[in-house]
């Protein structure tokens, strides 16, 4: 590996340093999903759903604390909100837009940058690739082209470069695009869970007058 990397000139110094970030963006975003965004069932929301059709406000909220991830955390804002008669919210779609919206910077915390090395990668080896393939016309003006050590140098330059580039950006697709379908999962579910407890507690209020 050290000699691809000497042999892929200065543009593996940047490769490098991309696949540092990358590789480092999917381990932190990985470790945050595990720990932050455990599986909401489907008994989270009917118990959920139960509870504040029952008027269990605070035993849902304890349920909420039970579970770590976003829908959870979304659901217990909104009840709280619901309990502390919360008047700045024109109405309870804002309410709920807002609530979901402090979630959604957590999940998508530091996917910029894998989109950054996913783009920039493929073009960093493609650069390296033509400056190594003007290396190599460099030195068959200066030489001639009888020698092939002459411009193998710079055709293992441009090799290397492109390969490399495209061997970080590939894992950095995959995981950039994993990573959004996981985010725009969960954003589905809070859009689906706060809406049914939000409609539930609209009716009950109804009901009261």
């Amino acid at each position: 590996m050290y000699n691809y990397f000497i042999e892929g000139g200065v543009m593996m110094w940047l490769l490098a340093v991309l696949s540092i970030l990358g590789l480092g963006t999917i381990l932190e975003r990985t470790a945050y999903f595990w720990k932050n965004e455990k599986k909401t069932t489907p008994e989270f929301k009917e118990n959920i759903i139960r509870l504040v059709r029952d008027g269990h406000e605070d035993e849902a909220i304890v349920l909420c604390d039970s579970i770590n991830n976003s829908v959870s955390r979304t659901v217990k804002a909104i009840l709280l909100a619901y309990q502390n008669e919360n008047d700045m919210y024109e109405s309870k779609e804002k309410l709920m837009k807002e609530k979901a919206l402090e979630q959604i910077e957590g999940l998508e915390k530091r996917l910029s940058i894998l989109g950054v090395v996913a783009y920039i990668s493929p073009m960093a080896g493609l650069l390296g690739t033509v400056l190594g393939m003007i290396k190599s016309f460099k030195a068959i003006a200066m030489q001639g082209a009888g020698d092939p050590n002459v411009v193998a140098s710079g055709i293992s330059e441009a090799l290397v470069t492109t390969a490399a580039g495209l061997l970080i950006a590939i894992p950095a697709i995959i995981a950039y695009q994993t990573f959004n379908r996981k985010v725009n999962k969960i954003m589905l579910e809070i859009e689906k869970t706060s809406t049914a407890l939000i409609n539930i507690k609209d009716n009950r209020g109804d009901e009261r007058k």
